[in-house]
């Protein structure tokens, strides 16, 4: 488990190196994606103080893996008989994209008494095959959602096409980024979810506050846009 915590520090670093490279001043946020990774690394890295979460993309792993001793987001596309699963449960879902999501997140978040915070999740490479909404629809997907009381919006969240030019990798992301600054009518709407263990240097650079490394964290290897 020493070289998780090396990774975690390694990566760390070069958030920093980021920081710096582009002169961003903000407090950036970690998300560990803890896809096929196990409860041990995952207790591992959460127990450092340094990272906010846990981030699963699947609800059986999800389910499989949960324990209240670590604070988990929901990072993948969530599909509504999966929803009763994790409200109450889980800070964030990270991937609110759709009304007849928000119902079932509304149905259950009531009927449980609670209020789940939710990220709306952006498709910026406008891919056919991936879920998220187009930013140009953000304003009016908010505006449909104050009807639901016991879903709080707190930001955008957005995955870029894999393996795409620096130039259109930053065009996603500036994409997204620019929507997400359009809602500013909404309180506590200060999340903007972008960068993965190849891309976050570009990411940060484009405006991200929190990032969702996986293979940098726990196998401590990635092919990095800077």
């Amino acid at each position: 488990m020493e070289k998780l915590i090396e990774n975690l520090n390694d990566f760390l670093g070069k958030v920093a190196e980021a920081k710096a490279r582009y002169s961003v001043n903000r407090d950036i946020h970690i998300v560990a994606a803890g896809k096929f990774r196990t409860v041990p690394e995952l207790t591992t890295v959460f127990s450092t103080g340094k990272i906010d979460a846990i981030g699963e993309n699947r609800v059986q792993e999800f389910r499989d893996k949960y324990t209240p001793d670590l604070t988990w987001d929901i990072i993948g596309q969530l599909q509504t008989n999966k929803v009763k699963y994790v409200i109450g449960k889980v800070r964030l879902i990270q991937s609110l994209d759709r009304l007849n999501l928000a119902d079932e997140i509304q149905r259950v978040a009531a009927a449980r008494g609670v209020v789940q915070q939710c990220l709306i999740e952006i498709n910026s490479g406008s891919e056919e095959s991936k879920g998220g909404i187009e930013a140009e629809d953000l304003s009016e997907f908010v505006k449909r959602l104050s009807d639901y009381p016991n879903i709080k919006l707190r930001g955008v969240m957005a995955v870029a096409p894999r393996g795409i030019a620096e130039d259109k990798l930053i065009g996603c992301f500036s994409k997204a980024r620019d929507a997400f600054l359009s809602i500013c009518d909404v309180p506590d709407f200060d999340i903007l979810s972008m960068g993965m263990s190849e891309d976050f240097p570009i990411a940060i650079k484009c405006g991200s506050n929190l990032l969702r490394p996986g293979r940098i964290l726990f196998d401590g290897a990635s092919s990095i846009i800077k």
